[in-house]
């Protein structure tokens, strides 16, 4: 039976070697975004069929800090003194980066925005993206590319000490800003035009995050491997409300939203339910929302009709739709994990992805009817 929720499908195979594909439009059409395990970037046209693939430019996806470049490496047969005179002297051949970066964990994490008005992609290091003798040498830088080009765009995003584990970015009157957190509880959230770091706190180990605005500001909302869910200010770096309570480890899958002039936090994990708080309270709203039979790991939100949604994905194949308001499921399940929620032609979609058939596209605005 043909569901007429489905917009689209793309059965070809999509390069992908993370968790999630991104969905995005460029010049009118919808493209899948994946980076593979050598760093090609691959762009997969879901109306045409047809892919087109350009290497990342890993010559310039080192960091500029200064301890890339403070001591360098050389072969074995070579004297770190004569190395070092050679720097002096302007051979620029002698001045080798401590470390190198890893084309299989450069895009462990993985989304796409638009930055002044070009597609960019954005990607998440792994735990030894950056490869060298000493940990701070070591994993989760996060870098911008221009997707048409492949080139990187500003600095490369350094602090993590071990992998990216949730990656994500916010449009804000500052600039676009990307958001991280990290195998070791880090968040970080950086402006992308400028290079400069707007937040450093610490969250929750191997955390899961979603962000967004609230009246305007940039929050995050993070959990991981605690039995608590924690909404932060980006800007002031300060917690907002109280931790939530009532959810077990490990948390995965996180947003915020405003529904019906509250902002509500929404997160689910291994316990298999979603679960919804009032952040000025703490207090949660209701029973946790029952359906999956397994890990809710993804998540994302839209807005039809002036009624807030969350779409659900679970390691039990299916995507579930829910009013916030109401605290109900929406129709039957999108068959297929979630990967994204965004928008396509100004139209809210979900994007999902199931080995029998691909990646398919829902429109949301047919859901909710």
């Amino acid at each position: 039976m043909t569901d007429d929720r489905m917009m689209t499908r793309f059965a070809g195979h999509t390069h992908a070697g993370h968790d999630t594909t991104p969905v995005m439009e460029v010049d009118g059409v919808p493209v899948t975004i994946s980076v593979d395990s050598d760093a090609t970037l691959w762009v997969c046209d879901l109306l045409g069929g047809a892919c087109v693939s350009r290497r990342l430019d890993l010559d310039a996806a080192g960091p500029e800090d200064e301890w890339y470049y403070e001591v360098g490496e050389w072969d074995e047969e070579d004297d770190e003194e004569d190395v070092e005179a050679e720097a002096e002297e302007g051979d620029e051949d002698a001045i080798r980066p401590r470390c190198e970066v890893d084309a299989y964990e450069i895009a462990s994490q993985l989304t796409v925005a638009h930055l002044d008005g070009r597609p960019v992609v954005v990607t998440g290091g792994g735990r030894f993206d950056l490869s060298g003798p000493e940990l701070e040498t070591m994993g989760g830088a996060v870098r911008v590319w221009d997707l048409r080009t492949g080139r990187k765009i500003g600095k490369t995003l350094t602090g993590h000490g071990l992998g990216v584990t949730s990656l994500t970015t916010v449009a804000t009157d500052l600039g676009l800003l990307a958001v991280s957190s990290s195998e070791e509880g880090e968040l970080r959230a950086w402006n992308v035009t400028s290079g400069e770091r707007v937040a450093a706190l610490q969250a929750s180990y191997n955390g899961g995050m979603g962000a967004g605005l609230i009246a305007g500001r940039p929050i995050a909302v993070t959990g991981g491997h605690d039995d608590f869910v924690q909404v932060w200010d980006l800007l002031s770096g300060e917690q907002l409300g109280q931790s939530l309570t009532g959810i077990k480890p490990a948390v995965r899958a996180l947003a915020t939203v405003e529904v019906e002039g509250r902002t509500v936090v929404a997160a689910g994990g291994d316990d298999h339910v979603l679960h919804l708080w009032d952040l000025k309270s703490g207090e949660p709203l209701g029973a946790p929302l029952t359906g999956h039979t397994q890990c809710i790991a993804t998540m994302g939100t839209a807005r039809i009709a002036g009624r807030a949604i969350a779409v659900t994905g679970s390691n039990d194949g299916t995507s579930r739709i829910w009013d916030l308001a109401r605290g109900e499921q929406l129709g039957d399940p999108l068959p297929g994990h979630l990967q994204t929620v965004t928008e396509l032609s100004g139209a809210p979609v979900a994007v999902t992805h199931a080995r029998d058939a691909g990646i398919r596209v829902w429109d949301l605005t047919r859901a909710v009817r």
